[in-house]
């Protein structure tokens, strides 16, 4: 399990320029196993992956959905860095990712660029969804939709809802409740930082099960015919 996952730790880095290969299970005890959230863009779906070690060539992570091996994945990271490749193999919920051109790994992990909304520190890598759920402000409560989330906040809609500053409790089928206030909001909008961060583990298990129920949701939908 990796419930206890920091995010201020780093994943390894090599500097070949070729993508690392399947863990050798004879040196497992001699290494330590440091790691980093990404985003993943599938052919399916957007996903959170822990990052293991990373080389100008490729990468390889823990993943939590069903990829294949030839399937074309970007890797999106916490410094703003995007990069596209192929999975290369699979094992023992790993997945290797060769990189399409080589890339400088100690730039891709270095936490400079700011692309939140509010914050002045990079923010960890958002998942783009589409849940329903509900928030509790008070002894209020209010019918939200959940448009993303990382372990430390998430975006609502609408916005009009909540005031900056106020507390309040974010419940989602799948999740507990998580307690957390509103940093930012428009009238579209609103963004939440959680109090506490949602387990990793918990969270990255949790984003491909509704992914493919809004995909469902979506290939279950009658074709629009513009009929009355």
């Amino acid at each position: 399990m990796l419930d206890h996952y920091d995010d201020g730790e780093l994943t390894t880095i090599s500097f070949s320029i070729s993508p690392p290969s399947p863990p050798d299970r004879r040196h497992e005890a001699r290494q330590v196993t440091v790691l980093r959230v990404a985003k993943l863009q599938t052919p399916r779906s957007e996903e959170l992956c822990l990052v293991r070690n990373i080389s100008g060539g490729g990468l390889m992570a823990h993943i939590y959905s069903e990829l294949n091996v030839g399937d074309p994945v970007t890797a999106e990271f916490k410094s703003g860095h995007a990069v596209s490749g192929r999975v290369l193999w699979r094992r023992d919920g790993l997945a290797g990712i060769q990189f399409n051109a080589p890339v400088n790994a100690v730039e891709v992990l270095a936490d400079k660029v700011d692309f939140s909304p509010t914050a002045l520190q990079p923010r960890a890598p958002r998942v783009g969804l589409e849940v329903r759920g509900r928030i509790r402000v008070g002894a209020r409560y209010h019918a939200v939709t959940l448009s993303n989330i990382s372990q430390s906040g998430a975006r609502i809609q609408p916005g009009e809802v909540v005031e900056v500053g106020q507390k309040l409790v974010l419940m989602v089928a799948g999740l507990p409740p998580i307690a957390g206030s509103i940093r930012w909001r428009d009238s579209e909008r609103a963004g939440i930082h959680f109090d506490t961060p949602i387990p990793f583990d918990i969270l990255a298990r949790w984003v491909p099960i509704v992914q493919e129920q809004a995909r469902e949701r979506r290939l279950g939908s009658p074709p629009d015919d513009g009929a009355a």
